[in-house]
């Protein structure tokens, strides 16, 4: 009988240090699993602000070739017109005097007090006209990036906690932090994070 208590209690020891090796082992298998649950999640929020950029862009690109084309469809008809009311001399060819006042009063160009278009005015006003469709989309395009980039970047760091590192101290004692990138950090006395620097390896 005396050898059968240390005998049971062998046995109880064995199927304990069992039960503690499965239930480390279902721990650390959730955590692979909750890993990869946490980079797939990561990766189709990545796929879809990027799917969600591009069709943006692409809007926003096609957008603007329709406003540019409107615009060239634009200046075609009012060339076309300019060029019907083109003055003629007796002899009916077409009177090169009149040609840029006629020009000049169809389109927003502004005259000097002689008639002729003024080139600091013309010149502007036609490249303003070309580059506000562009300048919207592109600040369209922007702001969907933005918003984009700043959603990836708070899904992925939304989850973390860091870990106290039990090994190492701060120089007044801190608790040392590992951050979401590996770093070492501490809290210092101005409530600052204040990076330990890795030692040569």
């Amino acid at each position: 009988m005396a050898q059968t208590a240390p005998a049971a209690a062998t046995k109880a020891t064995a199927k304990a240090k069992k039960e503690t090796s499965k239930a480390k082992d279902a721990a650390a298998d959730a955590k692979k699993e909750a890993a990869k649950a946490k980079a797939d999640a990561k990766k189709d929020a990545t796929a879809a602000a990027k799917k969600e950029a591009a069709k943006a862009k692409a809007d926003a690109k096609k957008e603007a070739t329709a406003k540019a084309k409107a615009a060239a469809d634009v200046k075609k008809e009012t060339t076309a017109a300019t060029t019907a009311e083109v003055k003629l001399k007796k002899d009916g060819t077409p009177d090169k005097r009149f040609a840029k006042t006629a020009a000049a009063a169809t389109s927003d160009v502004k005259l000097k007090k002689d008639g002729t278009p003024d080139k600091r005015y013309s010149a502007t006003a036609a490249k303003e006209k070309a580059t506000a469709p562009a300048k919207e989309v592109k600040k369209e395009v922007t702001a969907v990036k933005k918003q984009t980039t700043t959603a990836v970047a708070s899904n992925a760091n939304k989850d973390y906690k860091p870990t106290v590192d039990r090994s190492l101290k701060g120089p007044n004692s801190e608790v040392v932090y590992t951050g979401p990138r590996g770093g070492k950090y501490y809290i210092n006395k101005n409530g600052n994070k204040t990076y330990i620097k890795r030692e040569a390896e």
